[in-house]
This record gives structure tokens, C-alpha cells and sequence, in this order.
């Protein structure tokens, strides 16, 4: 079958929200919802850690050679947080289905597997006609990175597609200013995040994020204990998607979140989700609304409210 999309796809960068977009836009175009559920397989990290190709290069080939049961469908295989290409250690990601049971391998078989891998995708991968996507997120603070000098990634260059979202660093000095109540600095932040493309919706879905975080790092704290009770009590509360709980974040944005969550109370974090449920009507207004507040003045008007004098008067427990 001749393919009219590349057979290899890696999408990354720093804008979580971009890239599962584009994800599930590619998934969608490729495949038919009624054959995903048999011809789509994700694999993906159980925990924050990225995978190596020494791990799960038998899992991955195998589904990337199984021919579809209909001829006119193609499989399609989606890894998540591969860290051959991120320069992680080899070895350092688990697969949910038993690859953290077996023993660490040693650094030479990790780069044996990428060079495996690496001819899989030139030779045999163009004769089944399935398609691999990859999606990395990068992390803010510049310690996991795309290495474009790795040899998966020249690989992917060569056969594929490659995709870029990356976030402007202003977003993540507002994040950090409304997760820690400085005011002045979110509000100067705020006007260049709503001048971009997506600009409303866009710091609404963040400002959401990022509340709902700031409420799980309240629960963690009133749970106490170590990082493996913390993460036991995740399991057992927190939603299990990614960007849904603040567990599954790298360790940097969690602990950076849970700091923050000291300048505010619970009560003053839930007070927070009605006004964004209000808000939601704003950003995304209905043809048969007759009147729609500016939205860009309602986030101001948020920002302001949660993070400002008023707010932080109240005692926080």
C-alpha cells in the first residue's frame, strides 16, 4: 500500500496542549474511529520517566509488522516520551506491560537497540505500510531536550515528519507568578499570552491546568508522608491522564507546583472553580448567547481576583 503520509511522525516541544492536539488530529486523519480499537496502540510511561528503546523495541517492532486485518487500514503505534531521543539513560523508563520486571541492561545494548531499530524503520517498516508517532514533551527547564544529533532522530528526519510546538517563555513566567501570587508579574505576562494565536482559550486551558494542580498539591500535603505515599494516594484519587494529575508531571513541575501550593488555602482553590465554570461560557460562547462579556477582560478580572490583595487576606490552612 502506498502510504500519502509519512510512515514515521515525531511530534515535541513544550506545548503539552499543541502537541496532544496534533496527536489526536494525526490519529484521527490515519485511522477510523471504528478500527482503533483494533489497529491503534499506545505505549506510554506508567509513571513521569521516559521509555528507551532497549525496553521495548520487541513490543514496538512486533506491533509495527502485524499487517491490519482489513487491507485498505493501516495499524498505527503511538510512543510516548521515548528517551533515545531525549538523552535520557538507558534503561531509566518502565513499560506497563512487565518491562520494568526485567533486569537493567547495560548502556552498549541500548545503543544496539537504536541502530536495530533505526534499520527496522528503513527496511521493514515501508512494506507493512503502518505508521509510528512519537510524542515527547520537553520539559520547561531545559534538562530534557531533543537531541537533533541522535541517530533516531536523523533517521526520522530522513524517512518522516517532525513537528515542533513550542511554548513562548512568557507563559511560563505567568504560570509561575499565578501559581505563586505575584500579581504584578502575571499581569504584565498575561497581555503577550492573549495576543498570540489561541490566546483566550489558550490561558484559560492553562490558568484550568494549572488550579487543578495547585488542588492536588493541597490534597498531597494534607495526606502527608514520603513520595511513594504521595504517589500511592495519586493512583488512588487523581485521574490517570497526563495533564490531569500532577503526579504524572515531571518531577521538577510537581515539586514546583507543591511549594507554590503554600501561599494558598484549599478553600481558596476551590472557591476558584465556579469562576471558572463561569468562565467557560465566555471563552467558549454559544451562537445563542445574545450578550458575551470581553474575555480577555473576565481573565483579567480572574487573575486579579485570585491572585491579588483581596484574596490573599484571607488565613490559609
Amino acid at each position: 500500500m502506498a502510504p500519502e503520509t509519512p510512515l514515521v511522525h515525531l511530534i515535541h516541544g513544550t506545548d503539552e496542549v499543541r502537541l496532544r492536539q496534533e496527536r489526536t488530529r494525526l490519529v484521527a486523519e490515519l485511522l477510523p474511529a471504528e478500527h482503533r480499537a483494533e489497529n491503534l496502540t499506545e505505549i506510554e510511561p506508567p509513571t513521569n520517566r521516559a521509555l528507551s528503546l532497549s525496553q521495548i523495541i520487541g513490543d514496538l517492532t512486533s506491533e509495527l509488522a502485524t499487517p491490519s486485518f482489513f487491507p485498505e487500514v493501516r495499524r498505527i503505534v503511538v510512543v510516548e516520551q521515548l528517551a533515545d531521543l531525549i538523552g535520557s539513560p538507558s534503561g531509566e523508563g518502565t513499560k506497563a506491560s512487565g518491562a520494568g520486571r526485567r533486569k537493567p541492561r547495560k548502556a552498549s545494548e541500548g545503543v544496539d537497540a537504536v541502530a536495530a531499530f533505526c534499520r527496522f524503520l528503513e527496511r521493514e517498516l515501508p512494506q507493512t505500510g503502518n505508521v509510528l508517532i512519537i510524542s515527547v514533551i520537553e520539559e520547561p527547564d531545559k534538562r530534557r531536550r531533543i537531541r537533533t544529533n541522535s541517530p533516531l532522530y536523523q533517521t526520522i528526519q530522513t524517512l518522516g515528519r517532525i513537528v515542533q510546538f513550542n511554548e513562548p517563555p512568557v507563559i511560563f513566567r505567568f504560570l509561575d507568578a499565578f501559581s505563586t501570587r505575584d500579581l504584578a508579574t502575571a499581569l504584565r505576562a498575561l497581555p503577550d499570552l492573549l495576543e498570540g494565536e489561541d490566546g483566550v482559550q489558550s490561558v484559560f486551558r492553562m490558568l484550568t491546568r494549572q488550579v487543578r494542580f495547585l488542588i492536588q498539591a493541597k490534597l498531597l500535603e494534607r495526606a502527608g508522608g514520603s513520595k511513594e505515599e504521595a504517589a500511592q494516594f495519586a493512583e488512588r484519587h487523581f485521574p490517570p491522564e497526563k495533564g490531569l494529575n500532577l503526579m504524572r508531571e515531571h518531577s521538577f513541575v510537581a515539586d514546583k507546583t507543591r511549594r507554590a501550593a503554600a501561599r494558598w488555602s484549599l478553600g481558596e482553590l476551590n472557591a476558584l472553580l465556579p469562576r471558572l465554570e463561569r468562565l467557560i461560557k465566555i471563552v467558549y460562547p454559544s451562537s445563542a448567547d445574545t450578550y458575551v462579556p470581553d474575555p480577555e477582560t473576565e481573565l483579567e478580572c480572574f487573575v486579579l481576583e485570585a491572585c491579588g490583595p483581596a484574596a490573599r487576606a484571607t488565613p490559609r490552612r
